[in-house]
């Protein structure tokens, strides 16, 4: 299952440090903490396999399910139609 993550906002510095200052701060960077080493992360807009022959190098994408990473050496061509003719063809029935 999957979350929206609300950026925590650090609390403005007080002239004098407080307590409660402190506080807040800690309480702030206790939850970046848990949001950096959670695995339930939404990702959004990740593209899917056909788009992978545009991606570059450590992109991120979406295949089958399954999260994927351009390597180096990996080739995704993608989908590639064409139509073509050579002169006529007729066609005599007896």
């Amino acid at each position: 299952m999957t979350r929206k993550i609300v950026r925590q906002i650090l609390p403005i510095a007080p002239r004098t440090y407080d307590q409660t200052y402190v506080n807040q701060l800690a309480r702030t960077l206790d939850s970046f903490i848990d949001e950096q080493r959670s695995p339930n992360v939404n990702f959004q807009g990740i593209p899917s396999d056909g788009v992978a022959n545009t991606l570059l190098l450590g992109d991120v994408f979406e295949a089958s399910g399954f999260l994927k990473i351009v390597r180096e050496n990996d080739i995704y061509s993608g989908s590639v139609f064409a139509t073509g003719s050579v002169g006529t063809v007729t066609v005599v029935t007896p």
